[in-house]
């Protein structure tokens, strides 16, 4: 037992001389985790923070780098914003010649691309404006040479300590933010073919609170053009062949050089936008002081027609101008045309509308008294308002001819705020009076859900129903979901327009939609900006049913366009062709006897492609007669005509037509009589005596110069000929008298909306009001330069260029905040790891010293041990041994 105690003393000695001695060979104190578990988990747990310290350090350094970088662009963004600042005010502050100010717009626009050059400022590969994605260029040139933002906006951002990350980039939005206004008046689309052959008119440009005026005089020779002497020469009508128009560029040319009333050119620029490949232009009217912009036109006295060189003033017109309202660019409401002398009853017809611009309102509620004309009514207003508003009543004066051409004089109502703001007006209840609307002056859109009910009950009740809801061109997709907007009466959900108005406003945005519940149930949806608004129903999500609609837009009598009635049948009775027209595009779809509903409506998305809105709503995807409906609209806004070339699908069967059709063949047709059209509440009289079809069709296309009516003759089939007439505005006609091939009166018919209108119409009060940046801000100060618009520069560019200026330093200012911050986590972390790697040594490694002395200590007691067991054992084996 002696000997044990001795052999374990011996070996525990050995053991820790061993121990020491690889600890002073490792020069560390644990080799294992079980040397001392405690002790290891500490220093593993001091190894990982000085790593995590070393890696957060350089992410620091990293960090700091990016942002020293980005430091330096913003300083040489800030030098040459201040250059152009300097120019700002030198072109401001004189007066120069063009050539002058010419050099100055030319140096902003190198100014401009050393910007784009400077933000698109690298390091190593990433770009500082880029947001997130840091290897594309955050600022480039588009095709129309406007510049705009590629990059994201979200931020690169580094882990700078244990859970807790650090902002390392700027995106460009927030370098250049997106702050500064752009008014834009786009009109719609027409043929590159286009001529304009209005009366002599005078459109009023108003920008702020600056006005210009410019002339359009007509092109019309009354006289005898061909050598002989018709009936037409001389009578004070348009006639065929006597009409010459203007091309769009021809009018952009005319606006921007007008001086007459006014630099027009100083306030606005207008250019003509083309696409070949469609086939279309439109005229766009830009300001450059991001101030409201409006337009309106005006009669001007017609002058004597050419080739006479006399100005002796003839009657003033107001009926076949509008430029403007034809291109869907002019602001102010205008009403519908009343004959002179007309009176309202307010007894029988009373007045309840509600009028508003920004903040100020006024409800007009006018039941009893006596009858009012109409400037009675415009006081009226006038006084109610106050100084925000202003009305006027516009006089047409009659037109006569020798023979029985005839134009009765009328009055229209014109609605203009004062500071050039948004107006909306519309019915309080429509039920009761819808004059307003019928006055067509009603801006809003009016919800009507006594049948309107949630589509196929039987798809996922989460599915939503989609509409889309654009406003000055820009679409928002709307979704409305059955719980939503809809309330179960038994087994059926019906929508109720109030939730429907209210979920629109929510997703679109309170600043762009507004709504108001009306006395009658009715609820009102409108633009609170003016802007355009145009609402239709889109697909399902579900592939499945991607082929319809929702139709939640047609049942509230909302979708912009044309709303089909029921379908009548479940296929085509028999073939036909369907002509579609918008302002600037036209598609025929040759349909096919036994073709469904869906497959019309898919040939007709194939062939208008791009242009044309296609809804198709089917209450029970049954495909049962009665259960469906097409709806169209433009893409652009502009109203559509449809009508059938080819037998009568559009109007039997689809139920989707606008037009006058004869019923039957004109081709042998000769006019005997009077034909009067009436269009907006005007009639024109028209003498068809000795007229063929053509010659009619050839008369109204004359005469209705500005477009409220067009008329052409079709092949229905060889030898066959049908009269059309059709309104590129949207308009219902009435023709009484000598209608080829149709009993009188005919009427045209109504697929949504309200007289005037055969079709859902909203008109603007403003401009298109776009966000742009700085880079746009000087697109607009080169324009601006340019024209030597100095009022404009000094006025209104001037102060935006210093808010620029203050975007940047702002953003100079957070970039330095975070390089202090982060410079002070820099040294922090240094400090702190000094500490840490003092700690772990005196953890993890080994004393030299005191392990040496240790081991000595342990050597003397191991060979005191030996020495000790060795005179016990030499006494006991001499014993043994004798």
């Amino acid at each position: 037992m002696m000997n044990q105690i001795f052999l374990s003393d011996m070996h525990s000695n050995l053991e820790r001389m061993l121990k020491l001695q690889r600890q002073m060979s490792t020069g560390k104190l644990h080799q294992k985790p079980s040397d001392d578990p405690l002790a290891v988990g500490r220093e593993l747990s001091i190894s990982t923070t000085i790593f995590e310290n070393e890696q957060y350090l350089k992410n620091l350094d990293d960090a700091m780098m990016w942002l020293s970088n980005t430091d330096a662009a913003l300083n040489q963004i800030t030098d040459v914003m201040h250059r152009i600042r300097e120019l700002a005010i030198y072109a401001g502050n004189g007066t120069f010649e063009e050539a002058e100010y010419n050099a100055i717009a030319d140096e902003i626009y190198q100014l401009q691309e050393e910007l784009i050059n400077t933000a698109n400022f690298s390091v190593e590969g990433r770009y500082l404006f880029s947001g997130l994605n840091a290897t594309q260029k955050p600022f480039l040139r588009d095709e129309r040479g406007k510049v705009v933002y590629m990059g994201n906006e979200i931020h690169v951002e580094y882990e700078v300590e244990r859970k807790v990350t650090g902002q390392v980039s700027f995106h460009g939005r927030e370098v250049f933010p997106e702050h500064y206004e752009q008014y834009v008046l786009e009109s719609y689309e027409v043929p590159l073919s286009f001529s304009w052959t209005g009366r002599s008119e005078i459109l009023q440009v108003r920008v702020g609170d600056r006005t210009a005026k410019v002339m359009i005089p007509e092109k019309w020779a009354d006289d005898n053009k061909n050598g002989l002497q018709d009936v037409s020469d001389m009578n004070d009508f348009r006639d065929p062949g006597e009409l010459t128009g203007y091309s769009l560029d021809e009018l952009a040319s005319l606006i921007n050089e007008s001086l007459a009333m006014g630099d027009v050119g100083k306030l606005v620029s207008v250019s003509v936008e083309k696409d070949y490949d469609r086939g279309v232009q439109r005229l766009v009217i830009k300001g450059h002081t991001g101030e409201p912009l409006s337009i309106t036109s005006w009669p001007s006295p017609d002058f004597e027609p050419l080739p006479s060189d006399e100005t002796a003033g003839q009657p003033m017109d107001h009926s076949h101008i509008g430029l403007a309202s034809y291109l869907g660019i002019e602001t102010s409401l205008k009403s519908v045309e009343f004959p002179t002398g007309h009176t309202i009853d307010p007894t029988n017809s009373p007045i309840y509308w509600r009028l508003e611009s920004g903040d100020d309102f006024v409800e007009v509620r006018i039941d009893g008294g006596p009858e009012l004309s109409l400037q009675d009514l415009a006081d009226r207003l006038n006084s109610a308002a106050g100084d925000w508003l202003q009305v006027v009543v516009q006089t047409d004066e009659e037109e006569t001819s020798s023979g029985a051409d005839l134009e009765e004089p009328t009055q229209k109502l014109v609605f203009r705020t004062l500071d050039g703001s948004a107006l909306n007006i519309y019915d309080l209840n429509p039920t009761v009076s819808a004059s307003a609307a019928e006055f067509g002056l009603q801006t809003a859109l009016v919800m009507d859900d006594a049948n309107a009910v949630f589509p196929l009950d039987g798809l996922d009740p989460n599915m939503p129903a989609l509409v889309n809801v654009e406003v000055g061109g820009k679409g928002y997709t709307v979704k409305l979901y059955r719980d939503q907007v809809g309330s179960l009466s038994g087994s059926t959900w019906n929508v109720d327009a109030l939730k429907v108005a209210k979920a629109i406003q929510s997703q679109v945005g309170e600043d762009l939609i507004g709504y108001r519940e009306l006395e009658d149930g009715r609820v009102a949806l409108y633009s609170k900006t003016g802007q355009a608004l145009k609402v239709t129903d889109l697909p399902f999500g579900d592939p499945q049913f991607s082929d319809y609609t929702s139709g939640i837009a047609a049942n509230l009598r909302v979708h912009s366009g044309i709303a089909g009635g029921e379908i009548n049948g479940t296929t085509a009775p028999s073939g036909g062709v369907i002509r579609i027209r918008s302002g600037g595009s036209t598609v025929d779809v040759a349909v096919l006897a036994g073709e469904t509903p869906e497959e019309i409506a898919k040939k007709i998305k194939g062939l208008a492609g791009s242009w044309l809105d296609v809804s198709l709503y089917d209450a029970d995807l049954s495909g049962s007669s009665g259960s469906q409906r097409i709806s169209l609209a433009a893409k652009d806004g502009s109203a559509l005509s449809v009508y059938d070339v080819q037998g009568s699908i559009a109007q039997s069967f689809l139920q989707i037509d606008t037009a006058l059709r004869s019923a039957s063949d004109v081709s042998t047709w000769s006019g005997s009589g009077t034909l009067s059209i009436t269009v907006n509440g005007y009639t024109h009289t028209i003498d068809t005596a000795g007229m063929t079809a053509n010659d009619l069709a050839d008369t109204v296309n004359a005469r209705f110069q500005s477009g409220d009516v067009r008329a052409e003759v079709v092949e229905n089939d060889t030898g066959d000929l049908r009269f059309v007439l059709w309104s590129p505005r949207g308009y219902a006609i009435e023709a009484q008298g000598d209608v080829p091939g149709l009993s009188s009166p005919a009427h045209t018919p109504i697929r949504g909306g309200i007289f005037p209108y055969n079709q859902t119409i909203t008109v603007r009060t403003s401009a298109n009001i776009n966000s742009t940046d700085f880079f746009g801000l000087l697109d607009d100060l080169v324009q601006a330069l340019r024209q030597g618009d100095v009022e404009g520069i000094s006025g209104n560019i001037l102060p935006k260029i210093d808010d620029a200026i203050d975007d940047v330093l702002r953003v100079r200012t957070q970039s330095g905040a975070l390089q202090k911050r982060y410079e002070t986590s820099s040294s922090r972390l240094k400090q702190m790891n000094l500490n840490y790697n003092e700690l772990y040594s005196k953890v993890s490694d080994t004393d030299l010293a005191e392990a040496a002395t240790k081991f000595a200590m342990a050597q003397s007691v191991y060979q005191a041990s030996l020495a000790t067991i060795a005179r016990i054992i030499q006494p006991t084996l001499v014993d043994f041994l004798t």
